[in-house]
């Protein structure tokens, strides 16, 4: 009689000890030897399953169940790995045998219940999983699986409790804590998600999916640079994972990074062409960074395979909206507001298309939503309480208080004089809150009673409010009811020695092509120094530079050579631009807080605008009611500033001092 080539023992030392391969090899031999062996035959299915080869496994496994067929263990396994390839059905009826054989067996029951909640089917994966408790209360694996049937009903509390006893039962146990950070997730309790979820990648550091999750949290903790980092060490892990491209693209948006953020986005949709969350992240970013065509196109393609995502839809009215495709954008945010009929987007959408075709008496109105826009953010603890309704005062105290940007300031605080004229009744005082950069001219305003400064921490007591840019509606303004008699503010009076001296028959022109960077609309208002270079040839024009912030560096070989006269150390706050635009023959500016001084003061200014601009400016006028001082030039392609300053510069040339 032949002698066995293998002992089983030294198979099973070498599948504990994690030697696959080997282990394999020396079941193969034994079963030449030997096989019906029900054990070898078993282990071998084990073994395959662990290398990934599902059918062989089930092989062997079946062979198993065929020599003992009463073993409950081996139906167990079959189970399993019948539910691994997707046959569902199978794997219930031999778990089921196999309970019928061992009736306590906590094991089969936890499986029988993945295989219920593969099936959807929650409430028996529930009981059979409550069933495995009973039979071995300090089971970790059934105790996370509950957790994820209590999770997925809605049964959220319970499940974070059940997912707590499973890392208690198994402190190592990776799957658990990543679990148990999703419900804290779920609950908005970041702090302690994160905590779970660091819990995690350290027991399992090459976990991809659970560096993503950290990632996420910090993401909506607003801690961005530590969420990239985490995104970082998820695509380190796994280069290709779609969702984390998608989000940390998301993140250096957020954090103005636009050309990073675009590359990971792209990198996304080239592993899932079809990615929605990438489709509508790479259309955001895209807007930002001027390139509104491109933006529609993937926008469009998300709208086309999630017509009810109010997100794409919402995102494609704004590229419609910057490239004025004005009814298809309206179409766009009143789908968003049928999908969404509590959000205020789709209120506040509108407004802007409405104003910027002059239809002021709805817009206006629409406008009073942004309250309730996340952005939205007052300078009184609540803008809902003690708002004035525009009725006379009557002897009460209303503050007006700004908001938005320093240009919104400048051009809305007309109306406080307004307010005196026509809203003071018996009595009572009108206090204004501004900036204090723009103190200085804002205090030279009509009408008002006291001026404080935002952060200054002075008590302002009043007895209605209103902020600065619903003074419109309140005054039902209409375009020919606009306050447009110039100018409404001043320079400060000053002791100073001109800071813009004569240079005779010349044209003394100011130009500023910046805005602030931060601004969502940087990329389309802000201009590149190089056009106004094309304006410098001009030899009856001395041009200034009224650029504040880094921007004015763009323009530093322009001053050392004399080409252009910087007077950016002049200007220590608004009342010193004041002064140095009061002594300018012309502002030639970018869309900023620059040219609606400049309009507030009464100076000739001329605006230069990017294709679909705000809706201040109404749509394809050359002049605005506004500012009667102001004439508009704008891009007329996308993009283009070549020819806007073609036709600045033959307006240039045309002027006589």
């Amino acid at each position: 009689m032949a002698k066995q080539p293998v002992c089983l023992d030294a198979v099973i030392k070498e599948f504990h000890a994690g030697n696959l391969d080997k282990a394999k090899g020396l079941m193969q031999k034994l079963l030449q030897f030997d096989a019906n062996n029900a054990e070898a035959n078993h282990l071998m299915g084990v073994i395959a399953h662990r290398t990934g080869d599902l059918v062989d496994s089930l092989k062997f496994i079946q062979r198993s169940s065929a020599i003992e067929p009463d073993n409950a263990i081996y139906l167990n396994t079959q189970g399993l790995i019948l539910r691994l390839l997707g046959r569902h059905g199978e794997a219930i009826q031999q778990l089921k045998l196999a309970i019928r054989l061992k009736p306590d067996y906590s094991d089969a029951y936890n499986n029988l219940g993945i295989a219920f909640a593969d099936s959807d089917n929650i409430v028996d994966a529930e009981k059979c999983y409550r069933k495995a408790l009973e039979c071995r209360p300090n089971f970790p694996e059934a105790m996370n699986n509950l957790g994820n049937i209590l999770f997925r009903a809605g049964n959220r509390a319970e499940a974070l409790t059940i997912y707590s006893n499973a890392v208690k039962a198994k402190p190592d146990y990776a799957e658990a804590y990543s679990n148990l950070g999703d419900a804290f997730a779920s609950q908005n309790d970041l702090k302690e998600a994160s905590k779970n979820y660091q819990k995690a990648v350290e027991i399992a550091p090459n976990w991809a999916d659970a560096f993503y999750k950290l990632g996420n949290c910090w993401f909506r903790l607003e801690d961005l640079k530590r969420a990239i980092y985490f995104y970082r060490c998820c695509l380190n892990i796994d280069p290709l994972h779609t969702r984390c491209l998608s989000n940390i693209g998301a993140a250096y948006e957020k954090i103005g990074q636009y050309e990073k953020a675009a590359m990971m986005i792209r990198q996304a949709l080239i592993n899932s062409p079809e990615h929605l969350p990438a489709l509508k992240n790479l259309g955001h970013v895209l807007l930002k960074l001027g390139q509104p065509a491109e933006a529609m196109i993937l926008l469009k393609k998300a709208v086309q395979a999630v017509p009810t995502d109010p997100d794409a839809q919402y995102t494609l009215g704004n590229a419609l909206l910057r490239m004025e495709k004005i009814q298809d954008a309206m179409e766009c945010y009143r789908r968003v507001r049928q999908l969404q009929p509590s959000a205020a987007r789709g209120f506040f959408a509108p407004a802007s298309i409405l104003l910027l075709n002059g239809q002021y008496d709805e817009g206006w109105v629409a406008y009073e939503s942004r309250f309730d826009m996340p952005a939205f953010k007052p300078n009184i603890p609540d803008i809902h309480a003690r708002l004035w309704d525009g009725s006379p005062l009557n002897g009460r105290d209303l503050l007006v208080h700004v908001e938005q940007g320093f240009g919104d300031t400048l051009q809305f605080i007309r109306f406080v004089p307004k307010i005196a004229s026509e809203r003071r009744g018996t009595g009572g005082k009108i206090k204004i809150l501004c900036e204090p950069e723009l103190y200085p001219v804002i205090k030279s305003i009509k009408g008002y009673d006291e001026i404080y400064t935002l952060n200054s921490g002075d008590e302002i007591a009043f007895d209605v409010q209103i902020p600065l840019l619903s003074l419109p509606n309140r005054f039902r303004t209409k375009l020919d009811t606009i306050p447009c008699k110039v100018p409404y503010l001043k320079a400060p009076e000053s002791q100073h020695c001109p800071f813009v001296p004569s240079q005779g028959s010349k044209l003394n022109t100011g130009i500023a092509w910046a805005g602030r960077p931060t601004h969502s609309d940087d990329r389309y208002r802000s201009i590149p120094f190089a056009y106004f270079m094309t304006l410098f040839s001009l030899s009856e024009i001395v041009f200034y530079s009224i650029q504040s912030s880094s921007a004015s560096l763009e323009a530093k070989a322009c001053f050392e050579d004399g080409t252009i006269i910087d007077l950016k150390e002049k200007m220590r706050d608004f009342g010193n631009t004041a002064e140095i635009i009061d002594q300018l023959d012309l502002v030639i500016a970018c869309d900023t807080a620059v040219a609606h001084l400049a309009g507030a003061l009464g100076k000739p200014v001329w605006l230069i605008l990017p294709y679909g601009s705000e809706w201040r400016w109404l749509i394809k006028r050359t002049d605005t009611p506004w500012y009667p001082t102001m004439r508009l030039f704008r891009q007329r392609i996308c993009g283009d500033w070549q020819d806007v300053f073609a036709r600045v510069k033959t307006a240039l040339s045309q002027l006589k001092h």
